[in-house]
């Protein structure tokens, strides 16, 4: 009886060491491992930097903006010495949002590059939005926002909000100079 019941344990236990290692690379540590390296431009902007008390918003514009708690957005511009690396940057990302874990929104090819959204989390409580924009003569750029039960509708309100220039986005001028004719 000891026997089985020692057997049935270590069963257990392997099984779930086995379920809780996972080798595939999230965003996070994508990030994380890339924080140091010249080839990338990177931007971490806490929404409180972003004037939620500005007059041009409405309430339900600041409601929308309390949802978000930071906005991570890194670039790959494409040069002469980040060339040989792009595509090699470009499939990792690629593969991290094809996981489970990330749903896709929205998906666009043009002239001018490709453009995916993707989310994680519940469609009425979504943690996790995520811009993957690319073109193959610019480099690649990756946008995070981070927030708490948002609404993917109220992020696309959001999105109005910023073009036309309810928000102030000049924080983040510098990574979007990376899509910019030189």
């Amino acid at each position: 009886m000891k026997t089985t019941i020692k057997s049935i344990l270590a069963v257990v236990v392997c099984s779930l060491l086995l379920v809780s290692c996972n080798n595939q690379q999230s965003l996070q540590e994508y990030y994380v491992d890339n924080q140091e390296n010249a080839n990338f431009v990177m931007v971490d902007v806490p929404t409180s930097l972003i004037s939620e008390d500005s007059q041009a918003l409405d309430a339900e514009q600041k409601k929308i903006l309390k949802t978000l708690r930071k906005i991570n957005i890194m670039a790959y511009p494409l040069k002469e010495d980040t060339q040989a690396n792009f595509e090699s940057e470009k499939t990792k990302v690629n593969t991290i949002l094809a996981s489970d874990d990330y749903q896709e929104l929205m998906k666009v090819n043009s002239d001018m590059g490709a453009m995916k959204l993707y989310f994680r989390g519940e469609e009425d409580a979504i943690d996790e939005v995520v811009v993957f924009a690319s073109q193959d003569t610019k480099g690649f750029m990756l946008a995070r926002l981070l927030g708490d039960d948002m609404n993917i509708g109220d992020m696309m309100k959001l999105a109005q909000s910023m073009e036309k220039g309810d928000i102030d986005v000049s924080q983040f001028e510098g990574v979007m100079d990376v899509f910019n004719d030189n």
